[in-house]
Parts: C-alpha cells; structure tokens; sequence
C-alpha cells in the first residue's frame, strides 16, 4: 500500500504507543546499507516526542570494537567476520538493552565508541522513565542474540541499485570517488548484507515492511 510519509510516522507512532505504557518499549529499525534507517529513526522519534511520550535514540554503530576503523579501513573483515566482529554485541546489550528489558535498572548508556576517530565516547548515563520508548537503527538487530529484546521492528527494505545511487553521494565525501565507493560496496557491503538475510532471514521478524526506496512515497506490507 502506497503512502506519504506523514502518514507512515502516524501508523508506525500509533502501533507502538499502544504497546506498552508502565513499561519501556524497545523499537529496532534494521535494513540494508542506505536504506534509511538512521533518518526514519529520528523522524519517529520528534513524531513520538510531540505526542508527549518520552523517546531514547541509540544506534548500534555507535558499539563497534576498538580499532574498527582501521580492520575496516585495511579490509581485514569479511562478511562473516563483520558480522560476528564488526559490533561489540555484548556491550550494546548490557549498555542499552538489558536495562530496558522488564526488571531491567533503566540506567543505560546510549552510545560507546566513535568509530571515526577510534576513540571512547564519553561515558554518559541516562536514567529512562519507565515509560520510555527507545529507537535503535543499525545493520544485524534481528540477530538470534538481539532478536529477543524488540517490541516492535521496522524493516526498510531497498535494492542494491537504488543502495549504490544513494551510498555513492553520501560517500564520496570521505572516500573521495563515487568509483571507489561502489567498488567497495559490490565487492564488501553487498555480500556482507546477502550473508545476513540468508543466515537471519530478517524479514520473518518484521512487524512492518517498509519498501523506502521513494522515501516520500513508500510502500508498506504490514506483516503482523
């Protein structure tokens, strides 16, 4: 079904405020390279903090490992090993997951290495109200070890074409060739994603399906 995407942020706002309200509510937005996440993430937030719910955003890029930048940078990683290496799983759950699930101290931090600079961020913790709605973007969150914790998932879905148009304009500004940011992505992102969907299968655990390559205008498949 075709949409605006004003629309789109009011359905989303509407299925998630009405899941939880003495308790957090954990919304993962996972998808391929470009697909949007990070943008959706944070319109969905100011939509959700206008209606007067309290929000929290984390991005699972802000939990690579020490020294990502330059295992990325020197291509050491394949898909596989980005896959299990390229994130600091463990921390993401204790920092930002664990605390949030039912029981949990609230206490949690939202973001833990700057993984442009390679450096720790600095140590800032939040306590969340119990009422808090915390939207998490990033590559991976339906991982059998991640699966568990969402309340509701949002998965942007886009095609390899429309991911190289996109990726080699936001790119190119620190690679410097739009050649060499392609070449990149065929060669690494492309089967990096390809590996994640063949072994996750991501969109089995989808609540909404949402087709992004027109952003304006997308295309949503409500899925349960």
């Amino acid at each position: 079904m075709q949409t605006t995407r004003a629309a789109l942020l009011e359905r989303l706002a509407d299925a998630i405020t009405t899941l939880r309200t003495t308790e957090p509510t954990l919304v993962a937005i996972d998808g391929r390279s470009a697909a949007g996440k990070t943008t959706l993430a944070d319109e969905l937030a100011a939509h959700l903090r206008a209606q007067g719910r309290p929000v929290l955003r984390s991005s699972l890029d802000d939990f690579h490992p020490p020294g990502h930048k330059y295992r990325s940078s020197e291509r050491r990683y394949t898909p596989a090993t980005y896959y299990a290496e390229g994130y600091s799983y463990a921390a993401f759950r204790q920092l930002v997951l664990d605390p949030l699930r039912p029981g949990g101290s609230r206490r949690c931090r939202l973001a833990l290495w700057d993984s442009f600079n390679d450096v720790a961020l600095p140590e800032e913790w939040i306590d969340a109200p119990n009422n808090v709605i915390m939207i998490i973007d990033g590559a991976f969150l339906l991982r059998p070890d991640l699966r568990q914790y969402w309340d509701y998932v949002i998965w942007l879905q886009i095609d390899w074409e429309t991911m190289l148009e996109r990726v080699a304009k936001r790119d190119v500004a620190w690679v410097g060739s739009a050649e060499i940011v392609i070449e990149r992505y065929r060669t690494f992102w492309i089967p990096m994603h390809e590996y994640y969907e063949a072994e996750v299968e991501p969109t089995r655990f989808a609540n909404i399906i949402v087709d992004n390559r027109q952003p304006e205008e997308p295309l949503e498949a409500v899925i349960k």
